[in-house]
């Protein structure tokens, strides 16, 4: 079988297409607006090469190249489409929103637009957020009510509003996935976990927005991947579910640099400095997911101690091809 996977030189869709690789005998095509990146942020490319003979690369970018793409698929005819083609990061959506919009919402529009009148698609995985929901702190069920936040937030739910109503209309075969913050080895190093562990490594000072006081839960990639095979197997087109690590409670942001820091034999205190601006993002949120559980069978297996020593020992291993990168984001139009 054939599948697609948009969106792979991101971090879940990498670790989706390492995951695949080696469960299944699939034929696994991928697009990504910028060439392949380097092996240490592709977990794919630690595959034996008899696996990645059943990989196949395409550079497009859905905003550029929608030609090309729908070209490609017409040859291919992928029945699973996977899509993690986005703008991502939520702090940055507050300086260039009209990029987030153009990717994640108006992308889609265009690149679904033609898939509609596919008919050897068979299920399309969207890769949703718990940003679409905004600030509570209830636990958030699939079924309740869109409040976004921020750019990114809103930028994403539009893209979710246009293919429920492509469900509605086509009975396009979405399946919408909304994980909890995922996190691994192979991660881009802005993000919370390896900057932490980066910058206590070379003694630069970790700052706290809003004083370190958001809250927020994280779910290792392995267990994001396994949830949506399972997902792909036994879901139900049209439906969401909530993809969350529920091993360990919501923790605020302090809090999970200080567990890196014990991890590190660190002094908090003296690696950290503390800032009140939050760039407008929600104070916390945390999934339900009595939804996976019963309906697909799914429960998380790493915890985040686990997981955080993972990417300490990735980083530890990786040092000398590490320790002169950036762990600034660097925004691509």
């Amino acid at each position: 079988m054939n599948i697609l996977v948009v969106g792979s030189n991101s971090f879940t869709g990498s670790h989706m297409i390492n995951y695949l690789l080696n469960v299944t005998d699939f034929n696994v095509y991928a697009f990504s607006r910028s060439n392949e990146y380097d092996s240490l942020f592709l977990a794919y490319r630690h595959q034996k090469k008899v696996n990645l003979k059943r990989f196949h690369f395409f550079q497009a970018d859905i905003n550029k190249d929608l030609e090309f793409i729908w070209n490609r698929i017409e040859e291919i005819k992928p029945r699973i489409i996977f899509y993690y083609a986005a703008q991502g990061e939520v702090r940055n959506s507050w300086k260039w929103p009209e990029d987030w919009w153009l990717t994640n919402a108006l992308g889609i529009v265009r690149f679904t637009n033609f898939l509609k009148n596919c008919d050897f698609l068979q299920k399309f995985i969207m890769c949703s957020t718990p940003e679409v929901y905004g600030n509570t702190k209830r636990k958030i069920k699939e079924s309740f009510s869109f409040d976004p936040s921020t750019p990114y937030g809103a930028s994403k739910l539009a893209g979710d509003l246009h293919l429920r109503c492509f469900f509605k209309n086509y009975g396009f075969p979405v399946i919408f996935t909304r994980s909890s913050n995922v996190y691994g080895k192979h991660q881009q190093l802005y993000r919370i976990i390896p900057k932490t562990i980066i910058s206590l490594l070379k003694g630069i000072k970790i700052t706290l927005h809003n004083n370190g006081n958001t809250t927020r839960s994280f779910v290792h990639i392995s267990d994001v991947c396994k949830a949506t095979l399972q997902i792909i197997e036994k879901g139900k087109i049209g439906e969401v579910y909530h993809i969350d690590n529920y091993l360990d409670k919501p923790i605020k942001i302090k809090e999970l640099v200080r567990k890196i820091c014990n991890i590190l034999e660190k002094d908090f205190e003296k690696c950290v400095e503390y800032s009140n601006e939050n760039f407008g993002q929600d104070q916390s949120y945390k999934l339900d997911c009595q939804k996976i559980q019963n309906e697909i069978g799914w429960s998380p297996k790493i915890s985040l101690l686990e997981g955080i020593n993972e990417v300490v020992n990735w980083i530890n291993f990786n040092w000398e091809n590490i320790k002169d990168l950036s762990t600034e984001y660097v925004h691509k139009k």
